[in-house]
């Protein structure tokens, strides 16, 4: 039981590092495409640490992850979109809130399915789909309010106009003007890859996981 426990605080000692890395690394954790489209990979450590630490390791992984995000913003935002994140109602809750309620998601799937890779493929799935509902709903409100700190010096190719013209745009893309047109244009642009890539990742790694912490 020891020597589990000492596996799992290595666990997460090991995630933290990882997050912090892809976190503050330059297009490594938070990829821009352009200043319309980014994703994020940075989830995938988060979700792993909350199948096998519980709520508590979830929630201080996704602090960490909300807080490198919050770092980004303020230092060295690339997208048009990317200055939002300097409110941490946008950067730093969202990331807390899915790593602490994660377990709660996965114990329900393998309650509900009996097949393994099955339960686990959708934990990954339906997380990054609620993180992505979370962040998109908050970036949307505190947008449209200019809640959110001026850091355009820093990126001088952004400009505030910039970033509202791009929330009306994506707003009325699929509906018209209404955070249902925002929501559901981001959801499909950025969180298909973002729920692919936890998938193909997250999955075959905490099956590695689980069988190393059992040795």
């Amino acid at each position: 039981m020891q020597n589990l426990r000492v596996k799992e605080i290595t666990l997460t000692a090991v995630l933290t590092a990882l997050i912090i890395v892809l976190g503050l690394v330059p297009n490594l954790g938070y990829i821009s495409v352009s200043p319309m489209v980014g994703f994020t990979i940075i989830h995938i450590p988060v979700f792993i640490g909350a199948y096998f630490g519980g709520r508590y390791v979830g929630g201080f992984l996704g602090f960490i992850f909300g807080l490198t995000s919050f770092i980004v913003a303020l230092t060295r935002p690339v997208g048009a979109l990317d200055p939002i994140f300097t409110n941490p109602l946008v950067s730093i809750l969202p990331r807390f809130l899915v790593g602490f309620f994660a377990v709660d998601v996965l114990m329900f799937l393998k309650r509900k399915i009996k097949n393994s890779y099955l339960a686990d493929g959708l934990y990954f799935a339906l997380m990054t789909f609620i993180h992505s509902v979370l962040v998109i709903t908050l970036l949307y409100i505190a947008g449209i309010n200019y809640w959110y700190l001026d850091v355009y010096g820093i990126a001088e190719q952004i400009t505030r106009s910039d970033t509202l013209a791009v929330i009306d745009y994506v707003a009325q893309y699929f509906v018209g003007g209404t955070i249902f047109g925002f929501l559901i244009t981001i959801l499909i642009v950025n969180s298909i890859l973002e729920m692919t890539a936890c998938i193909l990742v997250g999955t075959p790694i905490s099956r590695r996981v689980k069988k190393a912490l059992e040795e």
